[in-house]
């Protein structure tokens, strides 16, 4: 009994990591260049140097906080999408109530918590179909070519960043150059992955959903293994799910890193010129 118990809690961690594991981890590496670019922006042209980006981002941010309260039937207390006028960190927030007795309601504290992962990603996509629409089918393509091949088994993270850099290739050519769409969907693609990272109160949010989820997850597990149900064809599914996302959640995390150089060559030019 202890070793089938072992088995279902070692499958369960497998397939939370799956279904939640990416998203949190890129989320954590996008605060943490966000939290260095304003650093570095703020120290040179002061607080104005966020509001750069955060007019298009912040909104987009919280919409995601917002659109998976809707789906998880929590109630909104109070939204702000934007405040410029804020001298504090936080440019926006959603407030939001629920029933505590719900199980699905406290599972959404996980997913509302990462919501600007979905509402990001969801503007970047969007943006790369209408502004480049060759891009968009290339890259199309590629995801379509790396999940149908029996390698994405075998070597996840090849695939997905193979169809990353795809992508990127397809975008960064000299004919988008002097593509005025191009330009627009730079700017678009800096606003919104420098502001698509989570912040300590969105995974403060997320912790009750997560653990809920995951007794969730092991509770299936068991009622599956005493059935004798095969359960490794859900973990594939997961698996392709996250591949799809992180093929778009490097480009975030690329223009992340562009604002983040931006932002350092802001700040030893400042430095510079007031030696």
């Amino acid at each position: 009994m202890t070793n089938i118990l072992l088995t279902v809690l070692k499958m369960s961690v497998i397939e939370m990591l799956y279904l939640t594991g990416l998203l949190i981890l890129v989320g954590l590496i996008l605060g943490l260049i966000e939290r260095l670019s304003n650093n570095f922006m703020q120290s040179a042209i002061g607080r104005k140097g966020i509001l750069i980006t955060a007019w298009l981002g912040t909104p987009i941010h919280e919409m995601g906080h917002a659109l998976m309260c809707l789906i998880f039937n929590h109630n909104i207390t109070k939204m702000q999408l934007l405040n410029i006028n804020s001298e504090s960190d936080v440019l926006g927030y959603v407030e939001h109530s629920y029933n505590k007795n719900n199980l699905y309601q406290r599972i959404g504290n996980l997913f509302i918590g990462l919501g600007p992962i979905f509402s990001g990603t969801a503007s970047l996509i969007l943006a790369l179909y209408l502004l480049l629409p060759h891009s968009f089918m290339v890259f199309k393509k590629s995801l379509v070519e790396n999940m149908n091949s029996d390698k994405i088994y075998v070597n996840l993270l090849k695939s997905l960043l193979e169809s990353g850099g795809t992508l990127l290739k397809s975008i960064f050519t000299t004919t988008n150059l002097g593509n005025p769409l191009f330009w627009i969907f730079i700017i678009i693609a800096i606003c919104v992955s420098s502001h698509i990272a989570l912040s300590k109160a969105d995974i403060k949010g997320a912790e009750d959903g997560f653990i809920v989820l995951f007794v969730f997850i092991f509770i299936i597990n068991v009622l599956l293994r005493i059935f004798s149900v095969n359960s490794t064809h859900y973990i594939i599914t997961l698996g392709r799910y996250n591949a799809h996302l992180m093929g778009i959640l490097i480009i975030a995390l690329l223009f992340s890193a562009i604002t983040l150089i931006v932002s350092i060559i802001l700040f030893f030019l400042d430095n510079f010129f007031h030696l």
